[in-house]
């Protein structure tokens, strides 16, 4: 039998200086916590997660967005603050600005490649 209550995974991804632990809300810089809203986060994470793809404007909206009507300045908005999270180096200038077109971004974040990492979650 299974005990709820064993330490799951938790997931990180690398990219660049970076390691993302989407379960605790946290992006780091080597060592040091990055200031970002959740809402950049959950961007960032979707995109993380899907390395090489292209996400679509309104898959973003749905997802980090869930049961709302959001105006696309939002979305705009925390693209500008994940950029600036990112800081102004390569790894931010790969993420598309939105635009008319149904393309936003793509997760190939940086010139490094996204390595998912697992590991046991603290209790």
């Amino acid at each position: 039998m299974t005990s709820d209550l064993a330490p799951r995974p938790s997931r990180s991804f690398a990219f660049g200086p970076f390691q993302l632990l989407p379960e605790r809300q946290l992006l780091m810089r080597g060592k040091t916590p990055v200031r970002i809203g959740g809402r950049a986060l959950d961007i960032l994470t979707m995109l993380v997660e899907r390395p090489g793809d292209v996400v679509g404007k309104r898959e973003l909206l749905s997802r980090v967005w869930p049961a709302t009507i959001v105006e696309e300045g939002n979305l705009k908005v925390n693209m500008a603050a994940l950029r600036r999270a990112l800081d102004e180096g390569t790894t931010a200038r790969n993420i598309s600005p939105p635009s008319s077109v149904a393309v936003i971004g793509s997760s190939r974040l940086s010139s490094s490649p996204v390595r998912p990492c697992f590991h046991p979650m603290p209790r």
